[in-house]
């Protein structure tokens, strides 16, 4: 099988590698699509992930083998790769008491879906409702990332809430704000074709915060206290001390992104207000049913994010990783095997 093979830093190669069998317990998935996740962009940037291995967390396909001992699996079946609830004796991976992604990296899932195939262990997949596309699949894990963001903020139903930012993760928590019941849903993003995404997905307005002074605009919108939430989807500089200061007395900062690089806070700015900051990483297997029951009821729209222009072949992965490690302007890109 053709697949994406990390080999050194910054470098990645397509190679002709053996097709896995899958062995007991085990299910092989041939891959429709796999989204480029902000994540494998930092193992390429940084050399975060070993000489050899194959990226790709963010794939949808239909099974095309079943090994031994395995049940409810059959060929032809829609899954997205990931989100099955470990069994009883096999203990949920954890990032560790002391872990850092700067210095420990992110883990690599064994599959790899930067491949025209995927080994995986036969509870790790999930079914795909019959009625969710191709496209609107591949955003399930990232939409896992939202779904687990917003569980774990103070979010209620009826809150004006603020998102910045409008990549993948950003538009994605922004559509399951709307789903759970936001009043208002605020989106801060200065690339023209993020922020027209964002219109698109139903946001009550969007700012481009380097033509507007997105601070005094959300504190005025909010009758001059302040949103009780924001999320920093955008991980720049000026971004997690603009939420801090437009939240108000009590309010709550979710940080998604993460930033490579300092970012300045003036505390003595929203201190005084006791406000709360709060991060989110990853998501749990009860994040993902939660996706793909939203995604069945038709509230997760991939529509203005995975369009013909965010396909990618395997020719095209060194070129599109390099290019993504600086900021752009387009959505999501999505290799299609």
């Amino acid at each position: 099988m053709k697949a994406a093979v990390m080999r050194g830093e910054q470098r990645i190669e397509i190679e002709d590698v053996p097709t896995p069998e899958p062995g007991p317990g085990q299910v092989l998935i041939k891959v429709k699509y796999s989204g480029l996740c902000g994540s494998d962009v930092h193992r390429f940037q940084y050399g975060m992930a070993e000489p050899g291995s194959i990226m790709g967390h963010e794939f949808c396909g239909e099974v095309a083998a079943v090994g031994t001992d395995v049940n409810g699996w059959k060929e032809g079946d829609r899954v997205v790769g990931g989100g099955g609830a470990n069994p009883d004796g096999i203990p949920r991976p954890t990032a560790g008491a002391r872990y850092s992604a700067r210095t420990v990296g992110f883990k690599s899932p064994g599959w790899g879906g930067f491949a025209e195939f995927a080994l995986m262990d036969d509870w790790r997949p999930l079914r795909l409702p019959d009625n969710v596309s191709w496209e609107t699949a591949v955003l399930t894990e990232p939409c896992a990332i939202a779904v687990h963001a917003v569980r774990r903020s103070a979010f209620r139903v009826g809150d004006q809430v603020v998102v910045m930012g409008a990549g993948p993760i950003g538009l994605l928590t922004q559509q399951v704000l709307q789903a759970g019941g936001a009043s208002a849903v605020y989106v801060s993003e200065p690339a023209p074709a993020r922020a027209e995404a964002a219109r698109k997905l139903g946001a009550t307005e969007v700012f481009d915060p380097i033509k507007t002074d997105v601070v005094s605009t959300i504190v005025e919108l909010s009758d001059g206290l302040g949103v009780p939430l924001a999320f920093d989807c955008a991980a720049a500089r000026p971004t997690l001390q603009q939420g801090l200061e437009m939240v108000r007395r009590g309010g709550e900062v979710t940080v998604i992104s993460m930033a490579w690089e300092d970012v300045p806070l003036l505390t003595v700015e929203w201190i005084g207000r006791e406000v709360e900051m709060k991060a989110s990483y990853g998501s749990t297997p009860e994040d993902w049913r939660i996706v793909l029951g939203l995604m069945e009821q038709g509230k997760i729209d991939s529509g203005p994010m995975v369009g013909p222009e965010s396909f990618i072949s395997f020719d095209e992965m060194q070129a599109t990783l390099t290019r993504l490690m600086t900021p752009q302007d387009d959505i999501q890109s999505v290799l299609a095997p």
